[in-house]
C-alpha cells in the first residue's frame, strides 16, 4: 500500500522532547525560547470553540421508540438510546503556542508555513469569539517572518 502525500508537504520534527508539526513551527520556537521578553511558552493548547450540544434524534423523530415491522411492537432507539435527543461532540481549535511574557500578558500564536486551510478562517473567528483573544499569526515568509 502506498503512502499518503500530506497535504502541505510538513514533515515533523522532534527537538528536546518536544514534537513539532512542521519545520516553520520549529523555527518559530526558538526565536521564541531566545527572546527575554518570554516567560513561558506552551506548546499546544486546545480550545472548546463550539461547545458540545443536544440534537433531535434523526432515526426516531424524537420520540425514543422505533416501530419494528417485524414483531408489531416499539422498541427501544439505540441511536439516541430511548431519550429522543443525541449530544453531538462539538469542537476544538488547537493553536501551536501559548505565549506568556514577563509582563503577563499572553498571545495565542498560529504558525503558518504556506497557505491555509479553506476552514481556518471560521476556526480563527471560533476561537476569537470563545476565548475573547486575537489569534495571531505568523506566517513565513522569503525576507522572514510576518506577524499579523
Amino acid at each position: 500500500m502506498p503512502r499518503r502525500r500530506k497535504k502541505y508537504n510538513a514533515r515533523k520534527i522532534a527537538f528536546q522532547g518536544n514534537e513539532f508539526d512542521s519545520k516553520a513551527e520549529y523555527e518559530y520556537f526558538l526565536i521564541l525560547k531566545n527572546d527575554k521578553l518570554v516567560k513561558d511558552i506552551e506548546l499546544q493548547p486546545e480550545y472548546t470553540i463550539i461547545d458540545p450540544y443536544k440534537v433531535e434524534c434523526g432515526r426516531c423523530d424524537g420520540r425514543g421508540q422505533i416501530y419494528n415491522q417485524r414483531t408489531g411492537n416499539f422498541n427501544k432507539c439505540t441511536l439516541c438510546k430511548g431519550y429522543g435527543t443525541r449530544t453531538k461532540q462539538g469542537a476544538k481549535y488547537t493553536a501551536d503556542f501559548k505565549v506568556t511574557y514577563i509582563d503577563g500578558h499572553e498571545e495565542i500564536i498560529d504558525v503558518k508555513g504556506g497557505p491555509t486551510s479553506r476552514d481556518f478562517t471560521l476556526r480563527r473567528k471560533l476561537f476569537e469569539i470563545q476565548s475573547g483573544k486575537e489569534l495571531v499569526i505568523a506566517k513565513k515568509t522569503r525576507k522572514g517572518w510576518e506577524v499579523k
